[in-house]
């Protein structure tokens, strides 16, 4: 009905300017016009639907919304860790005595030796560690009930009901 009021008040104001009257007369009338026009044309179509009477339900079913977030399971640090040992090692290690004889007068000088263990360490490399990461893709099932409208047509006596196929 408002678009027949606006239109009827554009439609007086340029008859107004036509016909040489004051603008704001020619709006008041096509105002006072568009609502009568308005009003009967929404009188007609109220009288046309009843004649022929048709009522529209809408069934709605519901759907799934599937998103999918990464987050964090876990956490993985490496790091190297110094762990000390204690060794044993049996080293056989040679040294000279000196046997003196009784007996004879004379000062003998022998120099003595023995071996002597110098013990000096080296890193050896003994493994290599890599780390990567992959990505692995498994298939979830998920099982959801979902709701859906249908349409339940009951008729009591002689009512005729004629079912269409939906298209």
């Amino acid at each position: 009905m408002g678009k027949f009021i606006l239109i009827g008040a554009v439609i007086g104001s340029l008859v107004g300017m036509l016909m040489n009257i004051t603008m704001a007369t020619g709006i008041i009338a096509g105002v006072i016009i568009g609502a009568i026009i308005g009003t009967w044309t929404k009188k007609n179509h109220s009288s046309e639907a009843s004649d022929d009477h048709q009522t529209t339900m809408q069934l709605k079913e519901e759907e799934l919304d599937i998103k999918k977030e990464r987050v964090q399971t876990g956490e993985v640090k490496i790091h190297k860790e110094v762990v000390e040992d204690q060794k044993t090692i049996t080293i056989p290690v040679k040294r000279e005595e000196m046997v003196i004889e009784a007996g004879s007068e004379e000062e003998l000088r022998i120099p003595l030796k023995e071996e002597e263990i110098d013990i000096s360490k080296h890193p050896v490399q003994l493994n290599e560690v890599t780390v990567e990461k992959h990505q692995v893709e498994d298939v979830q099932h998920i099982k959801e009930t979902l709701k859906k409208e249908t349409a339940v047509v009951e008729s009591e006596g002689q009512a005729d009901v004629v079912e269409e196929e939906d298209k």
